[in-house]
């Protein structure tokens, strides 16, 4: 059986499909059961994919019976977890994050992965292909900022703000400054229990010092909304 090919989203990352690397920086509050939580130096992989219509479900059993074996004995990956879209302005069917420890750490989960597919007669690129199927809450926001020149050291400033007011409410939140980003400046990682509490946590946000000050700071920011697959976590 041979997977159809995905359409990416023209991200920068590896492996391919798509993805983008951040380096993680550890502020924000209570992070939500099942969640990779932030650790030093760790640098997070987003693969997103997008698939032909009715391939879903078969590219979810590639995740699960091939892809997902070889992930729990590659220990270069810190976590996995995988997502399917419920709000989005980009159309999204599977996004995927992967977790690892420096740069360098995804050079070596990369060759120890294709060491292990090999003996198991496979490989990584053979198993990538369409994957997701509906799953239930919670939902974790991703939100994008790209910013206005000059405004570095007023943003993050912000956000130290904008994190102790989310402790405070009991949002999980996680912030990464992108390495390879496609001129997006920094992610945030929201965690919610349904879209109502997300309109909520804007609508309370848009009253506190911090928010305003990120918003000054910022050129442009986007959103998407994702749930999590729990079947599709490794540690």
């Amino acid at each position: 059986m041979h997977p159809s090919s995905p359409r990416p989203r023209r991200l920068l990352g590896s492996p391919s499909p798509a993805g983008v690397a951040l380096a993680l920086v550890l502020m924000g509050g209570p992070a939500p059961a099942g969640a990779q939580l932030p650790r030093p130096d760790e640098v997070r992989q987003i693969v997103s994919f997008s698939f032909l219509p009715g391939r879903a479900p078969q590219a979810l059993d590639l995740y699960r019976e091939r892809a997902l074996p070889l992930y729990r004995d590659d220990l270069a990956m810190l976590s996995f977890r995988g997502f399917r879209e419920v709000e989005s302005p980009v159309p999204l069917d599977l996004v995927v994050v992967s977790s690892f420890e420096v740069m360098g750490g995804i050079d070596d989960y990369n060759q120890s992965l294709s060491e292990l597919a090999e003996v198991g007669g496979t490989s990584i690129a053979e198993i990538y292909g369409e994957i997701a199927a509906p799953s239930a809450s919670p939902l974790t926001a991703l939100v994008w900022y790209r910013l206005a020149p000059g405004t570095r050291e007023a943003f993050e400033t912000a956000l130290v703000r904008t994190a102790a007011w989310e402790s405070d409410v009991g949002i999980p939140s996680a912030t990464g400054r992108l390495i390879l980003s496609d001129g997006w400046d920094y992610l945030r990682f929201l965690g919610f229990d349904s879209l109502a509490a997300y309109h909520e946590y804007w609508r309370e946000a848009s009253l506190t010092r911090g928010w305003n000050e990120l918003e000054a700071a910022t050129l442009s920011h986007r959103q998407v909304i994702l749930s999590r697959l729990p079947e599709l976590d490794v540690r």
